[in-house]
């Protein structure tokens, strides 16, 4: 959670960087890769680009979320529903885990990480 004041707290990785979402076929692979802040105005963005990439008969369907510094728990719903879709339609999804402790804290604290399938 973010303090109310909209400080950073001293961490630089929150400093408010709108969510990005880039994604990239390769070959039997599709990547989406997010930087920035996911929350409640931003979740439908990462819902469509996901539910493209399932629409899709790659192989391999990869969430990148090393670079995303922010995630709330709309952005968290909306990661575990896709892995609940993905475990009942061909276990195509992995996650690479973010690189800020933000992130790293709201998926530890909720006790979630187990039900993401992580890359290798």
């Amino acid at each position: 959670m973010r303090p109310v004041d909209d400080s950073n707290t001293g961490s630089r990785d929150l400093a408010g960087k709108p969510l990005e979402i880039e994604t990239e076929r390769e070959g039997d692979s599709i990547t989406i890769a997010l930087s920035g802040e996911m929350d409640l105005s931003t979740v439908q963005r990462l819902d469509l680009a996901i539910r493209r990439a399932e629409e899709t008969k790659v192989g391999r369907i990869v969430l990148d979320l090393s670079e995303l510094s922010f995630l709330d728990s709309t952005g968290l719903s909306v990661l575990l529903k896709a892995g609940v879709r993905d475990r009942e339609n061909g276990n195509r999804l992995r996650f690479i885990p973010s690189n800020h402790d933000a992130v790293q804290r709201v998926i530890a604290l909720t006790g979630t990480g187990e039900m993401f399938e992580w890359a290798a």
